[in-house]
C-alpha cells in the first residue's frame, strides 16, 4: 500500500470513524474495531486492516487500564475467560490468512442475536454467555480466536461481561484489559510471522493518534454517565455490532 496514493478525503473519513469508535473506547470499553476495522478495510483488505489496528488497539486498551485501576480487583474473577483467550488470540492470529472469516462472523452474529433475544426477555439464560465456571475458558477460547483472526471479538467479550451489575468504570477496565490481552497475542503471533511491515507500521502510528487523543475523552465523559444511560449506551452499541456482522455476512 503507497501512503502518498491515499486520497486526502478518504484518508479523513478513515480519521473520523477511528476517532468515534475511540470515543466509545474510552467510555465502554467498546467500539474500536467496530468502526475502524471496516474503515481501514477500504484501503486494503480485512486481513491488513486487523493487523494495522493492533498497535492502536494496545494502546486504547492499555490507557483505559491504567485510568482504572481502583477496580484492578475484579480481573481475579475472570481467569478462566482471559487466559483461553490469550490461546485463541495466538491460534486466530496464526490462522489469520488460512481460514475465512466469514464463517465466525455468522458465529458471532448468531452469538450476540441470541443473547439479546434472552436479555429482553428476561435475561433467564446469561449464565451460558456469562461462562461462568470452566465454560469460561471455551467462551474465552472462542473470543479470542475471532478477535486473531477478523480483528473484532467484542460480540463475544461484551455479553461476558454485561448484565454483572457492573458500574461503568469496572466494565470498562474489564473489557479494556481483555483486549489488551487478545491484543498483545495478536501482536506475538504477528511479529513472529512477519505480518507487521515497516509499511504497516507506518499506517498504524497514523492510526494511533486520534485513538488515544479520542480515547482520553472518552474516559473523562465516562465518570460523568449514569449507570442507566451507560447501559443504554452498551446495548446501542450491541445492536451497531449485529446490525455490522449481518452486512458483512450478506
Amino acid at each position: 500500500m503507497d501512503l502518498t496514493s491515499i486520497n486526502g478525503g478518504l484518508l479523513l473519513a478513515i480519521l473520523i470513524a477511528i476517532s468515534v469508535g475511540a470515543l466509545l473506547k474510552g467510555i465502554t470499553g467498546l467500539g474500536l474495531p467496530l468502526f475502524a476495522v471496516p474503515a481501514l478495510a477500504m484501503l486494503s483488505s480485512v486481513q491488513e486492516a486487523v493487523i494495522l489496528m493492533i498497535i492502536p488497539g494496545i494502546a486504547s486498551n492499555l490507557w483505559v487500564v491504567a485510568n482504572r485501576r481502583l477496580h484492578w480487583g475484579q480481573l481475579k474473577k475472570h481467569v478462566p475467560f482471559l487466559a483461553g483467550g490469550f490461546v485463541g488470540g495466538l491460534v486466530g492470529t496464526l490462522l489469520l490468512h488460512a481460514i475465512s472469516d466469514r464463517w465466525l462472523k455468522i458465529l458471532l452474529a448468531s452469538w450476540l442475536a441470541v443473547y439479546l433475544v434472552q436479555f429482553f426477555f428476561g435475561n433467564r439464560h446469561a449464565r451460558i454467555f456469562h461462562g461462568h465456571g470452566r465454560l469460561g475458558y471455551l467462551v474465552g477460547l472462542i473470543a479470542g480466536t475471532s478477535q486473531g483472526t477478523t480483528g473484532i471479538s467484542a460480540q463475544v467479550v461484551a455479553p461476558y461481561y454485561h448484565g454483572r451489575s457492573l458500574e461503568a468504570p469496572a466494565y470498562a477496565l474489564l473489557v479494556a484489559f481483555t483486549f489488551l490481552l487478545f491484543s498483545s497475542a495478536q501482536m506475538t503471533a504477528a511479529l513472529s510471522t512477519n505480518l507487521l511491515t515497516l509499511e504497516r507500521l507506518q499506517l498504524s502510528l497514523i492510526a494511533l493518534v486520534p485513538t488515544l487523543i479520542f480515547t482520553r475523552v472518552g474516559i473523562s465523559l465516562a465518570d460523568t454517565i449514569s449507570l442507566e444511560a451507560f447501559n443504554k449506551i452498551l446495548l446501542v452499541v450491541f445492536c451497531l455490532m449485529e446490525i455490522k456482522l449481518i452486512a458483512d455476512v450478506l
